[in-house]
């Protein structure tokens, strides 16, 4: 081989090796950085996703509903209660929805519900999470004694809307 041709050769050779190195250098950026980069891309470290913030804004807002009813609009409240739940807790509601109403009406009076706390428990999986609500219950015949009650309450989604799947009474452990 002529010393012409080696040359030829020669002036590649760095060029080849300097986008090899480039390639490697980006790779190995990426590799390092893409599990350093946060999960949750919506928001600042330490903040509620835009996600679980819906997620809890509509755990507080169904776990009222669940708990509000008054005799003169049972059944606007009775729909809204049911409409806010999902799976085997809305089969619990219907089911209940004769007793519900016989009971006030036979006590003479109605259940307000304000939620007072809420926390995030945590997710499980993409499409449920689980919120912690303390609410004070009245009763309309004693309505400046409240009832203090701890609820976690499992909020799944269902298309767009976060739904109600399950109520329970943390214990202590």
């Amino acid at each position: 081989m002529s010393d012409s041709g080696r040359a030829a050769e020669r002036s590649w050779a760095p060029w080849l090796v300097a986008v090899v190195a480039g390639v490697v250098f980006v790779a190995g950026i990426i590799v390092y950085y893409a599990p350093l980069r946060s999960a949750r891309a919506d928001d600042a470290v330490g903040q509620f996703s835009a996600r679980e913030t819906a997620a809890m804004t509509a755990a507080a807002v169904e776990t009222a509903n669940l708990l509000t009813y008054h005799r003169a609009t049972y059944t606007a409240d009775y729909n809204r209660a049911v409409n806010g739940a999902t799976g085997a807790l809305r089969k619990d509601i219907a089911g209940k929805k004769a007793l519900t109403l016989a009971t006030i009406t036979k006590g003479k009076f109605d259940l307000t519900a304000r939620v007072t706390h809420q926390a995030l428990v945590g997710a499980s999986g993409k499409n449920t999470i689980v919120v912690l609500i303390s609410i004070n219950g009245y009763k309309s015949t004693a309505p400046d004694v409240p009832t203090q009650q701890n609820l976690q309450v499992t909020m799944t989604k269902v298309g767009s809307r976060w739904l109600a799947s399950n109520v329970q009474t943390p214990g202590v452990s």
